[in-house]
């Protein structure tokens, strides 16, 4: 079975791999330990939350792997519907850690507003293929707030692929 969850504590969709008749059985999306390449294209979010006074938010996004900070977005400024389109490549150890995406609102001087986050469970992913994703931003003191959510495209490979050289993720 593989699990696909967007939020911690959230309900997981399973999908059960059948053998097809005539068919090689499926194979393990992939194995939970290992080096992995994690190419992400962040493209936008969606009906972000208001965090300034003028009806509008400062939004910037950082992407977090066993806690520590491995990517921060640009800011968009006054802006609940940015448009990134930013790429980073992440070197992953383990596939058990799920990637923490946290929002926020960038406050000159002041420190930075909270506007949602979500997990993007890496076990799930299939290999070798361009996932496009959406993520349904909560945050856990507030579980039933709609924060709006983000777009990303996302591709996992296996670092000793063949596929070294990352082809260009289609926007989707």
């Amino acid at each position: 079975e593989l699990h696909c969850g967007r939020l911690a504590g959230s309900c997981c969709r399973v999908i059960s791999c059948q053998p097809c008749p005539q068919r090689q059985p499926p194979q393990p999306a992939v194995s939970s330990s290992g080096m992995y390449k994690l190419d992400i294209l962040l493209k936008r979010g969606h009906n972000l939350a208001i965090r300034d006074r003028g009806g509008t938010s400062d939004p910037y996004v950082k992407f977090k792997l066993a806690g520590k900070e491995v990517f921060r977005s640009k800011t968009i400024h006054k802006n609940l519907n940015p448009v990134w389109d930013e790429r980073t490549t992440l070197v992953v150890d383990s596939l058990s850690e799920p990637l923490y995406v946290k929002v926020f609102d960038y406050d000159f001087g002041l420190q930075d507003d909270f506007m949602g986050s979500a997990f993007l469970y890496l076990e799930s992913l299939e290999q070798q293929r361009t996932i496009p994703v959406t993520l349904v931003l909560k945050d856990p003191q507030l579980p039933d707030q709609d924060l709006g959510s983000l777009e990303l495209a996302v591709m996992l490979t296996p670092k000793d692929s063949p596929l070294q050289e990352p082809r260009d993720m289609p926007v989707l």
